[in-house]
């Protein structure tokens, strides 16, 4: 099995890292292999990617290229007859995704946006979308929901018993692990005008830009791994995410949500988790921070919203058993 996810500071991480994480459920049962193309220099994965594939369980497939034309081609090249091909990302075009499955067993598309046909054997999102929502071919298998999102191993283990008290004494947050809007700081500025007593902790990437200004007034954790994020969320009382797959690891861990989301793919998991009370409504992150301030302010006088009770440590066989049917 082959698992592409590319990464990088200008693209985000948070395809590869819920690709690791699958790569991580199918371990025991398939021999699998990471690829990721950077498009910041130097175009290999990053000591921490390469960690993260370690740590899955997976092997490294190393496919060195100057540029993501480049590297499309040389990916194809590099499949097998008997492989399955898992791409996860959202700019796998029609005729890519042919050419992927013309070489292979069977190809499985991991895509939120579905603004293009699909000819994948299968397609899945974590996104609240049905097959109507997409364009597929009669033989694609469709798999939408929450339900089917990967999670890193430490989020499957039983959430602690958590105090909803309030105001939070401790609040995490995030803006994504590159931050290529730079949100991080108006951010710290917002949730410090609404809740100036709170511990902030704020989670960011390498590469990910905080004024010293605002770092003194934070406690920052720079690439932490999943157990550390973990044992963090079970320690706040409070995150503050766009909505991605850290809301979902915010969900396994009972932690109530402030959610926002800046991107257009972040749009539909936001709307349908503020519709079911998963998260509370912050709106897109981009506005004047005045406006995010007393939003934000009015959701610190309503109570917190409730986590999904979902089974996602049970929902893993599902999806192991997904990749190990005909």
């Amino acid at each position: 099995m082959v698992v592409r996810a590319d990464a990088g500071s200008s693209i985000g991480f948070g395809h590869f890292v819920r690709s690791a994480a699958l790569a991580a459920y199918l371990r025991d049962d398939f021999r699998v292999a990471m690829a990721s193309f950077n498009p910041d220099a130097p175009h290999l994965p990053s000591p921490i990617q390469l960690q993260q594939i370690r740590e899955a369980g997976a092997e490294y497939l190393p496919i060195e290229a100057g540029s993501r034309e480049e590297y499309d081609r040389l990916f194809l090249e590099a499949l097998r007859a008997d492989d399955i091909a898992v791409l996860d990302n959202y700019y796998y075009t029609t005729e890519y995704q042919t050419a992927a499955r013309s070489r292979v067993s069977r190809l499985v598309c991991i895509d939120d946006v579905h603004d293009r046909h699909f000819t994948a054997d299968d397609v899945i999102t974590f996104c609240p979308l049905t097959r109507e929502d997409f364009s597929l071919e009669p033989y694609t298998r469709f798999h939408g929901g929450i339900e089917w999102s990967f999670l890193r191993e430490p989020f499957l283990a039983p959430p602690a018993e958590r105090r909803r008290g309030f105001p939070p004494r401790r609040i995490v947050m995030a803006m994504g692990g590159a931050d290529p809007l730079r949100l991080t700081d108006r951010m710290i500025r917002v949730v410090k005008s609404v809740f100036p007593e709170a511990d902030l902790e704020v989670m960011a990437g390498e590469t990910v830009r905080i004024s010293p200004e605002e770092a003194r007034r934070v406690t920052l954790h720079r690439n932490l791994t999943a157990a550390e994020v973990a044992s963090l969320f079970d320690r706040c009382d409070l995150g503050i995410f766009p909505a991605s797959t850290v809301c979902v690891e915010a969900f396994a861990r009972r932690l109530p949500v402030y959610g926002g989301h800046f991107t257009d793919n972040q749009e539909e998991f936001y709307a349908d988790s503020v519709k079911k009370g998963l998260m509370a409504p912050l709106g897109d992150l981009r506005d004047p921070e005045p406006l995010l301030s007393a939003r934000l302010a009015l959701l610190s006088l309503q109570p917190l919203p409730a986590s999904p009770d979902i089974d996602f440590a049970g929902r893993r066989h599902a999806i192991i058993a997904l990749f190990k049917s005909d």
